[in-house]
């Protein structure tokens, strides 16, 4: 089972914030997911998370008794949470690194002190937890990068990155699913829609999902993007 230490205050008129006294892990993202849920269901209110934190959102009126909600609150947040993993899908991401679709390669790995085949075979061997969705629609900030690929965002950032690059930033990677401006050295593109608003279920990803990268060539990349007719 699955504890952790939290602070609830208020944030503005309507919300309140819970904080939690953890390192991110797979442990506390179970627990995050597990609460998020609970909590929504018992306030009937909108619940949003970050690596550490949640947010219940708009769960105080006029007449609420803040001391009775916070109670509330922390009786649901003390019941222990089991510590199995969060059961979301595994995604397995096509990556082509080629030089055509990773601008940033050649450069970032003078800089990570890594030959370009080392960094493909660092970056494909891990499996990276989705923690949650934000920046752009649909992109997932990732947890368990390896060290040796860490590096700092860059100091002037890209003013246009395609959508689809993948790419590192800090002690992160992540995917851009849309054209956007950017800090984040892009390593590779992949030839997988990850948000179509006109869908349904717009995004490809949901917090505590899997995501691993494989490594295609540019051949195998065209081929794709031209059979999902991107």
């Amino acid at each position: 089972m699955y504890q952790c230490d939290f602070h609830i205050s208020r944030l503005g008129d309507y919300s309140l914030l819970i904080q939690i006294a953890s390192t991110p892990s797979k442990d506390l993202l179970n627990w995050l997911l597990t609460k998020k849920d609970d909590l929504s269901k018992l306030f009937n209110a909108e619940v949003v998370h970050t690596y550490n934190e949640l947010l219940l959102k708009d769960c105080i009126s006029i007449t609420t008794n803040i001391d009775s909600l916070i109670n509330q609150v922390s009786a649901l947040l003390n019941v222990p949470v089991s510590n199995n993993d969060c059961n979301g899908v595994v995604h397995q991401i096509p990556v082509c690194y080629s030089s055509l679709y990773a601008p940033d390669l050649e450069e970032y790995a003078l800089q990570v002190k890594r030959t370009i085949p080392e960094i493909i075979k660092i970056h494909t061997n891990r499996e990276y937890p989705i923690y949650f969705l934000g920046f752009l629609p649909g992109f997932p900030y990732l947890e368990n990068l390896d060290a040796r690929l860490h590096l700092d965002r860059k100091s002037v950032p890209s003013r246009s990155i395609a959508r689809g690059s993948v790419a590192i930033g800090g002690t992160q990677t992540g995917i851009y699913p849309q054209d956007s401006p950017g800090g984040w050295h892009v390593i590779g593109r992949t030839p997988i829609s990850l948000f179509d608003a006109t869908k349904a279920k717009p995004s490809l990803f949901n917090a505590g999902d899997t995501i691993t990268f494989y490594a295609i060539n540019e051949r195998e990349y065209e081929k794709m993007v031209t059979s999902n007719n991107l």
